[in-house]
């Protein structure tokens, strides 16, 4: 007795590796960095950092926009960790990593002072990762050849937890 297998079979077995085999994947490209990369690689100084939103402190209506960095003095102890960062300076450089001159602990605590660094969902967000691997999001507000302005949430010991604005310049 003669088996008997479908032509349709037949054809489908050939048919099947064939296409698998022309499917041709470049895993090997890296992926065109944009032209935010180019603007935020370099050495950047710490300008201010301002609230983001209205708020009210000690009885006072602060705009949007109002540098903590004046109102520090009036904070006491926790005025100090805000005080401490005016001079920061920070390096992002072209491999992907980062250095931060300065005080980290209230404002990227979670990225300390270096780490590596790329923009992640659709350049919208700077993604600081620390050397233990904590990865420290931010929103860019604004980003040119000379600011970047980053979105940084802030607990203010004793104070508030206040979302805020990173204001550098470029060196």
């Amino acid at each position: 007795m003669r088996s008997f297998i479908p032509v349709k079979l037949v054809v489908a077995a050939l048919m099947v590796p064939s296409l698998l085999l022309s499917c041709k994947k470049n895993h090997d490209a890296t992926p065109e960095k944009s032209q935010k990369y180019e603007q935020v690689s370099g050495t950047w100084k710490q300008q201010d950092i301002v609230l983001a939103v209205s708020a009210k402190l000690g009885g006072r209506n602060l705009p949007a926009g109002t540098s903590i960095l004046a109102l520090a003095p009036a904070l006491g102890a926790a005025g100090a960790l805000i005080t401490c960062t005016k001079d920061n300076s920070y390096q992002f450089n072209t491999d992907g990593t980062f250095t931060i001159n300065g005080c980290t602990d209230l404002i990227l605590p979670a990225a300390g002072n270096n780490g590596t660094w790329k923009l992640d969902v659709h350049d919208a967000v700077f993604l600081l990762t620390s050397q233990k691997g904590v990865n420290d999001p931010h929103w860019i507000q604004n980003v040119s050849s000379n600011a970047l302005e980053l979105s940084i949430t802030v607990t203010i010991p004793g104070v508030a937890t206040a979302p805020l604005i990173l204001k550098l310049q470029k060196q």
